[in-house]
């Protein structure tokens, strides 16, 4: 796991990460606090920070940026972003990590994860079989548990949208790519008591679900700093999951990207573990505001129909009753929202955010620093697992010095001892 954040103001950006790395091994959890999580990608004033997964297809991340930096790190583009593309760009054009072996595991790992989410939504809606009145499903009843369930995972992916890479991709494509994989799946579709119409409906979902930007497992790879015709830093998080049949499932996050300016001037924009340094800029705990905001829609939809039951009970006309039936509570539930975020906003984050721009480059970095120590602070005494340690890498970018490391673990070999 991972706590990472990015703070840029008009002066450069700071890059700040702790080390720890979670390694499964079946249901075996070990977490080592020696991973590196920032990088220079190129000569200039371009770095990355990574977050989940730190690899794809097999390949280590650090092996791909440190090849990009080689090849094309002398490089200059006019805006980060054409730097994000010429990244893509190479991973496509690449082929020393991502074979056709590792792409179909990739695949098949996936489709295996998917099955098993499904299986899992499909039993959780099945009755309670210690109840004998509840015991007893006949096929009909169970077919429509599973096609309501596929239906709920495709609506899911059509919401998150399209991969870019894949939207001219097809499902006979992907069904002649796998097909051998889905013929091996067959005889557990039979097990679970899936029936044979099952496989079409299950390939349709896979293919919907390989096309979307819905990923149980990748890697967020955020792009810090300048372009060359860019006077202030910019922060674009790209989320790639991994290679097949050619194609990298990949997208860029527009609406989680930043962009210093003269109108927004300084921000603080935290990934993966967010929840403390959201907590401490924004004064409310992310969870615990969703809780809130859950609790508020509750009482007043209980509210609403303590209001009808009332009106009923006292006799009131039917006109009275259908208007009171006919209030939007979504409109009072998003004004409670906005008064709660305004709150948020006016004592707590503005005037951190005010702070950061006033901040030289040695504030940000101390405060970066900071966010990302007490994540760990924070991890150590709670209930919660110490997915947050080691020591912490700070970087920072500027437009004339480029990248910069103000804090970052070495690794240095050591001279063989000679006895003579």
């Amino acid at each position: 796991m991972t706590a990472i954040v990015g703070i840029l103001n008009r002066r450069g950006a700071v890059l700040a990460a702790d080390s720890a790395v979670t390694v499964e091994n079946g249901a075996r959890r070990k977490i080592y606090n020696t991973a590196t999580k920032i990088f220079r990608l190129t000569d200039g004033p371009v770095g990355v920070m990574i977050f989940s997964s730190s690899e794809v297809n097999g390949m280590p991340w650090d092996v791909i940026f440190k090849l990009f930096r080689e090849r094309y790190g002398k490089q200059t583009f006019p805006s980060l972003m054409d730097y994000v593309r010429n990244f893509i760009n190479f991973l496509k054009s690449e082929n020393c990590f991502s074979t056709e072996k590792t792409q179909m595991d990739y695949f098949e790992a996936e489709v295996r994860r998917l099955y098993s989410r499904l299986a899992t939504a499909i039993n959780d809606k099945l009755p309670d079989e210690s109840d004998p009145k509840d015991a007893e499903i006949d096929d009909v009843a169970f077919n429509e548990i599973i096609n309501n369930t596929i239906k709920e995972f495709e609506e899911h992916f059509d919401e998150v949208g399209v991969c870019s890479e894949m939207e001219n991709y097809t499902i006979d494509q992907m069904r002649m790519y796998a097909s051998e994989l889905f013929d091996s799946m067959a005889e557990q579709y039979e097990d679970d008591g899936f029936g044979k119409d099952f496989r079409d409906k299950w390939e349709k979902m896979v293919f919907a679900y390989m096309r979307s930007k819905c990923f149980y497992q990748g890697t967020g790879i955020v792009f810090v700093g300048y372009g060359e015709k860019d006077i202030y830093p910019s922060l674009i998080p790209l989320y790639i999951s991994g290679e097949f049949d050619g194609r990298i499932r990949h997208f860029t996050a527009t609406d989680e990207s930043d962009e210093i300016s003269p109108q927004e001037t300084a921000v603080i924009h935290p990934f993966a573990q967010s929840d403390v340094m959201h907590t401490l800029v924004d004064g409310i705990n992310p969870s615990f505001r969703d809780v809130v905001s859950n609790l508020n829609k509750h009482t007043a939809s209980k509210s609403k129909e303590m209001a009808l039951e009332a009106l009923k009970n006292a006799g009131a006309p039917k006109k009275y009753l259908d208007v009171v039936e006919g209030l939007d509570l979504n409109a009072l539930n998003d004004e409670f929202d906005e008064a709660v975020d305004d709150y948020s906003n006016t004592e707590f984050s503005d005037g951190v955010v005010d702070a950061v721009d006033s901040f030289n480059l040695e504030d940000m970095a101390d405060m970066a620093e900071s966010l990302v120590s007490v994540t760990n602070l924070h991890r150590h005494i709670s209930s919660s697992e110490e997915s947050v340690g080691g020591p912490i890498d700070v970087a920072v970018i500027t437009r004339t010095e480029g990248f910069m490391w103000v804090k970052h673990k070495q690794w240095i070999p050591q001279v063989p001892l000679t006895i003579e």
